[in-house]
């Protein structure tokens, strides 16, 4: 899993225009994390129903403890940042807490 020493992995910066640069990569690793999820829910064998990309939406936006207290949702802008926040939801499915 990735560390959040690299530079790469750092918050979203609060800059607008930063903000708003940083916004389609975002959407886009937001969508691969919602696969990711789905993934791992058929690898579960679950034929529960659950919405992946609602838990997804909500987990992005809460307070993270391996994060130091930031909302995963303000590393997606690089790919750096989506590896860290994907290598959490991995270790979440292998039980493991950060």
């Amino acid at each position: 899993m990735e560390t959040l020493t690299d530079a790469t992995a750092e918050p979203l910066p609060a800059d607008a225009a930063a903000v708003a640069a940083a916004v389609p990569e975002a959407m886009a690793a937001r969508g691969r994390l919602i696969q990711q999820v789905e993934a791992l829910l058929r690898e579960s064998g679950t034929s529960e129903p659950f919405e992946a990309a609602a838990w997804v939406d909500r987990w992005l936006r809460r307070p993270n403890h391996a994060l130091g207290g930031a909302a995963p949702e303000l590393y997606l802008h690089t790919p750096e940042g989506e590896a860290v926040i994907a290598g959490l939801i991995g270790a979440m499915a292998a039980g493991s807490y950060l």
